[in-house]
């Protein structure tokens, strides 16, 4: 059994206009706060085989406000279509998966394959709205696919220290219902973690992550997600509870990112999870 509690928040502005016909610009100031729960639960069998199940819960909180080219308050003439404040809370896209695990030597190392089950909330083209002046909205919960998750991971101790290597795919191969299409998502993450007396233990880690462009009825939207590779540099420390299970804190911060377009310049990433 386990619980992941991950959250970050992101400050973003950018400049349009309100009407092409008028050509006002002004900015469009926009604080985001996302945070998700994921709760999980394991099987193992014998033969070193075993399932899981992963069910994020997921909040996203937007506020918008608007400032002239003077950096003061102002309201824009016609209701604006693509920003509001609110408040959105759902079930994204839950995870299953089956996992085979090997220990040759002091190596453990293992497999898992399954799937995204497209349960989390969709949305049609926001930007083919957005070229309507219509109301839209681009805050997603789930692919409205099934998308298969392939992974591969090895560890070993040596004394007080571990080290370990983690890699996982997730693969989209079609579109769903409104023609929205994920990018392929990939991440690799290296670490290692030293035991820190009986209870404590530090971490550290290096995570890169890919995520390929998404298309809409198979054309890629130029205001969209393009594509983009982050590398975040990982620290935490867990505490071992007796009856309770393994508590761990930890903090990922961005190295670089690679991307196209104008992509989110994500700050900082936090999380608290327990396994037992």
């Amino acid at each position: 059994m386990g619980a992941a509690l991950t959250g970050t928040s992101l400050h973003i502005e950018h400049i349009e206009s309100d009407d092409p016909g008028l050509v006002v610009p002004y900015w469009h100031v926009q604080d985001l706060l996302i945070g998700e729960l994921d709760l999980s639960a394991s099987r193992g069998f014998s033969g070193g085989t075993g399932i899981g199940l992963m069910l994020p819960l997921r909040m996203v909180r937007d506020r918008i406000h608007f400032l002239d080219l003077a950096r003061e308050p102002y309201v824009p003439p016609n209701p604006d279509t693509h920003h509001r404040n609110e408040t959105l809370a759902h079930v994204a896209d839950p995870q299953l998966w089956a996992v085979m695990t090997r220990q040759p030597g002091p190596w453990s190392l293992s497999i898992h394959a399954g799937t995204s089950i497209p349960i989390g909330r969709t949305e049609p083209n926001p930007f083919a709205l957005g070229r309507l002046g219509l109301p839209h909205q681009h805050i997603q919960f789930g692919t409205g696919t099934w998308d298969p998750i392939l992974g591969a991971a090895a560890a070993r101790a040596i004394g007080s220290f571990g080290l370990s290597a983690v890699g996982s795919a997730t693969l989209s191969f079609y579109e769903n219902s409104h023609g929205y299409q994920a990018g392929n998502r990939y991440a690799l993450v290296m670490g290692g973690s030293h035991s820190i007396g009986p209870t404590w233990v530090a971490n550290a880690a290096l995570s890169l992550n890919r995520e390929e462009a998404e298309t809409w009825s198979g054309k890629i939207e130029e205001e969209g997600n393009l594509g983009r590779t982050d590398l975040f540099a990982q620290v935490g420390i867990g505490r071992g509870v007796p009856k309770l299970g393994l508590l761990v804190w930890t903090v990922q911060l961005p190295i670089r990112t690679w991307s196209r377009g104008e992509q989110v310049r994500i700050p900082f990433v936090l999380s608290m999870s327990w396994t037992r």
